[in-house]
């Protein structure tokens, strides 16, 4: 089983396409965590942490 690299919490499903592709790159994420970056780009609801410190690590290239 593989863990979001979002959230380091959720694991992700096996098959890709039950997962969430976040908005930030090419990379699947948990699906909680792409309802939250959702919400985020909406509007709906402030940047957590968890969105800043992987918003970083992906400009960092610390991601795929």
């Amino acid at each position: 089983m593989k863990i979001c690299p979002r959230c380091n919490k959720q694991t992700l499903e096996d098959e890709q396409a039950l997962n969430s592709l976040s908005r930030q790159g090419n990379i699947y994420i948990c699906n909680p965590c792409g309802d939250e970056e959702a919400l985020i780009d909406l509007g709906e609801m402030s940047p957590t942490d968890t969105e800043i410190e992987f918003e970083a690590k992906m400009q960092s290239g610390d991601l795929p």
